[in-house]
C-alpha cells in the first residue's frame, strides 16, 4: 500500500517544466491561509482508473495526511458517493476525485497562470 502512495504522490507532483507560474511551499501555505489562492487554467485529466470507492477514499485520505505539514490540501466532499480532494503544489492544482457511481478515480491538473 505504501508503494501504491509513494506512486500516487509521484504522479500528482509531476507537473510540465513549461508551466508557467510556480510558488514555494511557503508561498503557497501563506496565499491558501490568506484565502487568496493562485488562478489556475483549464484542467487536464492526469488519471482516470477504474476504482473501488472505498480503496479510492483511502488513498485520497492518505494523501491528504502525507500532503499536510508540506502543501496546502483541503478535503473538498466526503460523502457516500464523492470524495474529492485538492492538493496546491508548486506548479498546479491537482483534484483527486473517487465517484462511487463511477466507481473510478480520476485526478486533474491545472496549471497556475
Amino acid at each position: 500500500m505504501k508503494t501504491l502512495i509513494l506512486a500516487l504522490l509521484l504522479i500528482v507532483t509531476a507537473v510540465p517544466a513549461f508551466a508557467s507560474v510556480s510558488y514555494t511551499k511557503e508561498n503557497l501555505t501563506t496565499l491558501y491561509s490568506k484565502g487568496k489562492l493562485p488562478k489556475v487554467g483549464p484542467a487536464v485529466t492526469i488519471d482516470d482508473t477504474a476504482m473501488d470507492f472505498s480503496e479510492c477514499r483511502n488513498q485520497g485520505n492518505e494523501t491528504y495526511t502525507s500532503s499536510i505539514g508540506n502543501y496546502p490540501a483541503k478535503i473538498i466532499i466526503d460523502s457516500g458517493v464523492l470524495y474529492t480532494l485538492k492538493l496546491w503544489k508548486e506548479n498546479a492544482l491537482i483534484v483527486f476525485n473517487c465517484s462511487r457511481t463511477d466507481g473510478k478515480r480520476t485526478m486533474t491538473q491545472a496549471d497556475y497562470q
